[in-house]
């Protein structure tokens, strides 16, 4: 794998003003070469309850008593960004996306799906049943279906969230709403029933009929499905939340600290998608161009938008973990008179709408159902880097994602978006507050250096805001300091340069809001050694 491009010259430990952190002056990586030949590693099995002890109780209490420094993100180039990868691919990031280009995300070149469906088989895992089918081109999908009396609810959350996390830049299958009728499923000559221990028999009609009479049905006597296209390869199981995979050369970097893992937080807060563990990524050895090496997927994301799960219901979900301590504790000292932060969190009764609302919700409050390490190790760079995608979305291409989830209720697709939108803007406000949220970042020639105020950017109310700059060079000696309002979200500083190295120069920035500066952001400027051009080559973010 090629280096990040970022190098660290450690001085003096009792060096203060900029840190020790320098950068190579060249260019930063903006896709990382993680795709050398491998072979097939040893398929990963994931055991639910294990796993659930292991998450609850085997390792809370360790990690409680660590005291484990913070570890800025791995994954990020020089310029603080994440470079694309077998992990993520940068689009709406960096990109215009259309309307019709979300709504056709995760097909890649294939053609779209068209029934009649051949049943090959039950689905295993998951607590919904469903089959694996074969569509009229022989293309092969998983089918789902939404729980008796929850029309719309799982199948359309599902599709609604696939989109929206191809956009952002994750590796995700194709996933798509169908309506089918009892004639059009058929069974295939080799069909089996699988159970979760791996027992296989024959599958008849009567299987495929006490699957559907469990299922959820339209007045006519069809279903509403979801089929979700297998993913090209062999799959590996899911990837784990820390450490390394031992056998995939390519895999570098401790999961617990790719930004890649940690900023989904920021996404499925956003998305109220509560269901976070590791089967809901998947590895897939795939060949390539002669090579063999592994692609990281999410999949599954029917537990979205305030969706809970097959005939159950859980008031605190997306406010506290399946096994809260914390929430019990709360409640046994109060003796049962704390309010609890999910007390009315209920949204609008709406066909399709699951307990999706923007007035409770709290980014940094936000909980997963199950203790998820990435997400225990977020920081606040992590956490501006997804607010900024996030705020990329715009009406129209929302708008798109959730009409993809083809709801009967028009109603429900208003309200969705609407939530959706109010719940970007928190989310950004949130993250954009904890640190100076400067960013496209450009220098001149003369040493002008201007930037962005995302928080201006996006959101009027935000008052005029003072900057605060100060100058190092190389050495990390102070050169001068300077300071500038502005009425606009866009403003500069002009820079004094170093004297050596290119003429590096670190200018620190912070912004001044209501008299409190926020903890700066660091670019780092030197001369190209070919073209003689002022660049930016580096940034790094200050942590509150």
């Amino acid at each position: 794998m090629k280096a990040l491009l970022v190098t660290l010259l450690v001085g003096c430990a009792a060096q203060t003003g900029p840190g020790p952190l320098r950068f190579a002056n060249r260019f930063p990586a903006m896709i990382v070469d993680d795709r050398h030949d491998m072979k097939k590693p040893e398929t990963r099995v994931f055991a639910r309850s294990l796993y659930m002890l292991d998450v609850f109780f085997g390792r809370r209490v360790p990690a409680a008593l660590e005291l484990e420094p913070q570890v800025y993100a791995q994954d990020v180039n020089a310029l603080d960004d994440v470079p694309d990868s077998t992990w993520f691919t940068n689009r709406i990031g960096i990109r215009e996306l259309t309307p019709e280009d979300i709504k056709a995300g995760g097909r890649e070149t294939f053609a779209a799906p068209k029934g009649p469906w051949v049943v090959t088989g039950t689905k295993v895992g998951g607590a919904s049943p469903g089959f694996v089918v074969r569509d009229a081109a022989g293309a092969k999908f998983v089918m789902k279906f939404d729980s008796n009396g929850a029309p719309d609810m799982q199948t359309g959350a599902d599709v609604v969230v696939q989109k929206i996390l191809w956009a952002i830049g994750f590796s995700t299958p194709e996933d798509a709403i169908f309506t089918v009728h009892r004639n059009e499923l058929s069974l295939g000559p080799t069909a089996k029933v699988e159970d979760t221990f791996g027992n296989k028999r024959r599958m008849v009609e009567r299987d495929l009929d006490e699957v559907l009479a469990k299922v959820d049905h339209e007045p006519d006597g069809s279903y509403r499905v979801l089929v979700s296209r297998f993913l090209g390869g062999e799959p590996a199981g899911g990837y784990a939340q820390e450490g390394i995979r031992e056998d995939d050369p390519n895999d570098r970097t401790a999961h617990e600290d790719r930004r890649t893992l940690r900023a989904q937080k920021v996404f499925f807060a956003w998305l109220a998608s509560t269901d976070v563990k590791e089967d809901n990524g998947l590895d897939m050895w795939i060949a390539e161009a002669g090579k063999h090496y592994l692609v990281h997927y999410l999949v599954d994301f029917g537990l979205s938008l305030g969706v809970y799960g097959w005939d159950q219901t859980d008031p605190a979900d997306g406010f506290a973990y399946s096994v809260d301590l914390t929430s019990a504790a709360y409640s046994l000292g109060t003796l049962g008179w704390w309010t609890r932060p999910w007390e009315g969190a209920d949204g609008e009764v709406l066909r399709g709408v699951g307990r999706f609302e923007s007035a409770h919700y709290d980014p940094l409050a936000w909980r997963d159902r199950y203790p998820y390490r990435p997400f225990m190790r977020v920081d606040a760079a992590d956490g501006f880097w997804a607010a900024k995608i996030i705020m990329r979305f715009t009406e129209p291409q929302l708008r798109a994602a959730v009409e993809e989830g083809h709801y009967k209720d028009p109603r429900a697709v208003d309200y969705l978006v609407r939530v959706l939108i109010e719940r970007q803007r928190i989310t950004a406000l949130t993250y954009f507050s904890q640190l100076s949220p400067l960013d496209n970042f450009k220098v001149t020639n003369d040493a002008t250096l201007c930037f962005d105020d995302l928080q201006r950017v996006y959101f009027s109310h935000v008052p005029a805001t003072q900057y605060r700059a100060t100058f190092y060079d190389y050495g990390g000696r102070k050169l001068n300091e300077a300071a500038t309002s502005s009425n606009d979200p866009h403003a500069c500083v002009t820079a004094p340069l170093g004297a050596d190295h290119a003429e590096y120069t670190i200018v620190e920035l912070s912004a001044i809001r209501d008299g409190t500066a926020l903890p700066p952001v660091r670019v780092h400027l030197a001369h190209d050694p070919s073209t003689h051009d002022l660049r930016v080559i580096g940034i790094r973010r200050s942590q509150p």
